[in-house]
């Protein structure tokens, strides 16, 4: 299979793109390094300040929106974006600041705001990791206390979505004495390398029908027939002719198993369960449109099916199917490849930290084409691009868990929300034993939807997580921690 270069948590490509919403950015000198006491280099961090609403020397609480790995926060990530827009709500009636602190090397495509000054040199991911990154955190909760005149009654909640819902959730793990609480969104806190529960999930999502998703059984069944008949089409020269008059190329071009796999490996149409958007309106771009179609017998049988789906999306998705030769469909494409040719930082912290390879491995509950999208055929990008072996990438997945504690971190004073049909929701905390952990799961929602400014067509259940987590946060804030 084509190799696969990074896995993102992020819903959708990006680029580097400045937003004119919002504040300029504000940087303050960060360590390079916080584990070697003899590297005494700096380099500017940046973060964005919203204090509309905030008294100098008033008791009111700190918000912290935590920054990832994409999309790139600017100035609206304080004023209006999918990072913490439950936060940014939240202001007016608390009088709280908010921050938002750019995770580090993540803002490189301003080099100015990098930790290091070159990175074509060999060793310049050295300084990126997750803790890192909190203790990144920990410095500016000191910066700013000096800088903003705050005081220990002014009690911080740190936010985020994905990894930077990871990132929130261990800053009130490993920093109880600096973060009051956390709001930890679609966190997926248990590394794993070999993540077959992403596509298990993807193909559960396809049979949700509350909040207006619009999955059933029938439609997840038609799914992955079609895909096992193309597996078996794959092996006769009657089959081969057959996907090429339906799909396009040559009948020889389906000999290849190459091409199988990143024809049919990785799903032979988009099928949003992470980025789900049950009210979009472009042809086939979500599980209740995709299911429309893949439930009408009249079409012809599930390959038939699977035809019309990909037809009606080339032209909506086309920046998908013209770079599904390398990536696949379902899957994100590299970080930031260009203009700058900035390297994969995601696909570092893949290899380093947190593994989550996400395979379609034969006997699974995934709906495409089973065993061509396998841990072997992913891993060996460690190999290519860094130099990392597998056994390596398992041994820092493993120290990961240890570190964090993964399903088992223990802790205080957090939640974890998770919405039904987004595949992370696999790896993160859906139950916790703990009554001082707490959790909330958000029926037919997607990857940290409730994080997105609100809107009119949003789901009943993204309505009512919002003012959940308002209120866990207005009661936790009177609680001692």
């Amino acid at each position: 299979m084509a190799v696969i270069f990074a896995i993102l948590l992020c819903t959708v490509a990006w680029s580097v793109k400045a937003s004119n919403i919002g504040p300029p950015p504000r940087f303050f000198r960060q360590l390079q390094d916080h584990f070697d006491g003899t590297n005494t280099n700096t380099w500017m961090q940046a973060y964005y300040v919203n204090d509309t609403f905030w008294k100098s020397g008033s008791d009111a609480p700190v918000l912290l929106c935590v920054g990832g790995e994409g999309p790139p926060i600017d100035g609206s990530v304080v004023v209006s974006s999918v990072h913490c827009n439950g936060a940014v709500e939240m202001l007016p009636d608390t009088g709280a600041i908010m921050f938002a602190v750019e995770h580090r090397y993540y803002g490189c495509h301003n080099m100015s705001a990098c930790p290091v000054t070159d990175l074509s040199e060999k060793n310049a991911l050295h300084f990126l990791s997750s803790r890192q990154a909190l203790a990144d955190l920990a410095q500016f909760h000191a910066f700013a206390t000096k800088e903003y005149g705050l005081h220990p009654q002014n009690k911080w909640v740190s936010f985020g979505g994905s990894y930077p819902g990871m990132l929130a959730g261990w800053f009130r793990l490993k920093f109880p004495h600096l973060v009051h609480a956390s709001v930890a969104s679609s966190a997926p806190v248990e590394a794993v390398v070999d993540m077959v529960g992403y596509y298990d999930v993807v193909a559960q999502a396809y049979e949700v029908n509350n909040n207006n998703v619009g999955g059933s059984k029938d439609c997840r069944r038609a799914i992955s027939a079609g895909h096992s008949t193309i597996g078996q089409l794959f092996q006769t020269s009657q089959g081969r002719e057959r996907l090429a008059s339906l799909f396009g190329h040559s009948a020889d071009w389906y000999k290849n198993s190459l091409n199988q796999a990143s024809f049919a490996g990785n799903g032979v149409a988009y099928f949003p369960a992470q980025s789900n958007d049950p009210a979009c309106t472009d042809p086939a771009c979500n599980i209740k449109l995709i299911c429309a179609i893949m439930t009408n017998t009249s079409i012809g049988d599930e390959v038939d099916r699977l035809t019309e789906v990909r037809h009606q999306q080339q032209q909506t998705f086309s920046y998908l199917f013209s770079r599904a030769a390398s990536t696949g469909l379902n899957r994100p494409p590299p970080l930031m490849r260009s203009p700058n040719s900035v390297p994969d930082f995601w696909g570092w912290q893949v290899c380093t930290e947190f593994g989550f390879f996400q395979t379609c491995e034969v006997g699974s509950q995934c709906f495409f084409t089973q065993g061509y999208d396998t841990l072997e055929s992913q891993m060996s990008f460690c190999m290519m691009l860094f130099g990392i072996s597998k056994e390596k990438v398992r041994n820092n997945v493993a120290d990961s868990n240890i570190y964090y504690g993964g399903w088992n971190s223990g802790g205080s004073c957090q939640l974890y929300p998770n919405g039904e049909v987004d595949p992370w929701h696999s790896q993160s905390i859906l139950n916790s034993t703990n009554p001082n952990v707490q959790t909330l799961w958000v029926p037919g929602a997607s990857h940290h939807a409730w994080t997105h400014p609100s809107a009119s067509t949003d789901q009943p259940s993204v309505t009512a997580a919002r003012k959940a987590i308002r209120h866990y946060v207005d009661d936790i804030l009177q609680k001692k921690c």
